[in-house]
């Protein structure tokens, strides 16, 4: 990996993955086996480490297949190989596959740094729950139309919602005596709007998909004046001290407490997120 001048979040991370390790003195997991999905990737580490992280082969139409597609081939020469060199070899790769395989082996090797015992030890509040913070009065927006999106309509004044993907993936037409559209109480914008929607964010809930497209920095600092600077989501087990060092207060991720259900759910899950949160371990975790 060759350091430059304005690191990104992903060097960041592996340098302070790597000062973990040593001072902890953990034993470095190996690359083992990797799953391949057209929306998410995986590596299956020894000692039980095990990361995932969004692919956007098949949910983002500005990314084509020369961004996204796996090379199997290359792949495989990684196995046997420390996640630290896969992490290494990917991390300033432009291609999105090349990333995606840098934040999976980053997010393995987050796993033993994020027990609610490893968490507490460092004075982070282990348990946030966001909705319980955002107020009635509060402007928030959310960065990736996902699942937790309709749970926080209604809890505050204003709900917006940005996305790469057109604003009509997201919309519901209802046609009666009149054309309405849905979802009610939320505002869908394109990405194109996110400086002006999060600069006047109170709370700001962010994909960790932006740690795989390389938009987490500039997304992180348009919300940099918000109360509450959430990341989430399964591409978000990078080590939150890292994220809390950048611009996040409250990380919402999941840990793979149980890798030999992941790795049986990697090859046969149909809804890998589904099975996350059935079978590992939600943690939110704030440094507030």
């Amino acid at each position: 990996m060759t350091r430059n001048c304005h690191p990104t979040i992903l060097e960041k991370g592996y340098k302070k993955l790597l000062s973990e390790y040593r001072r902890l003195d953990l034993p470095v997991s190996i690359a083992q086996r990797f799953g391949l999905n057209p929306g998410w990737n995986a590596i299956i580490g020894s000692s039980g480490c095990c990361g995932i992280a969004m692919s956007f082969q098949d949910n983002n139409p500005l990314y084509g297949t020369d961004q996204t597609l796996q090379d199997m081939e290359y792949l495989r020469t990684c196995i046997g190989r420390s996640l630290f060199e896969v992490a290494s070899a990917n991390i300033l790769d432009t291609r999105l596959s090349r990333r995606s395989i840098s934040l999976t082996a980053l997010n393995a090797l987050s796993q033993p740094l994020v027990s609610d015992e490893m968490l507490r030890s460092k004075g982070y509040t282990v348990g946030v729950e966001v909705k319980d913070l955002v107020r009635t009065d509060d402007y928030m927006v959310i960065v990736g139309y996902g699942g937790r999106v309709k749970s926080y309509a209604g809890r505050c004044r204003e709900l917006h919602v940005t996305d790469q993907r057109p604003v009509e993936s997201f919309q519901t037409t209802i046609v009666g005596e009149t054309i309405s559209y849905g979802p009610a109480g939320i505002t869908v914008h394109p990405a194109e709007e996110n400086r002006e929607v999060l600069q006047n964010a109170d709370v700001a809930i962010i994909t960790g998909s932006t740690l795989v497209n390389g938009t987490f920095e500039e997304v992180a600092g348009y919300a940099k004046n918000a109360r509450i600077r959430a990341l989430y989501g399964s591409s978000a087990q990078l080590i939150p001290d890292v994220l809390f060092e950048n611009g996040i207060n409250i990380v919402m991720s999941v840990a793979i407490s149980d890798p030999v259900r992941f790795e049986h759910d990697v090859m046969n899950a149909p809804d890998m997120e589904t099975a996350l949160r059935k079978h590992q371990s939600k943690y939110n975790v704030g440094c507030l």
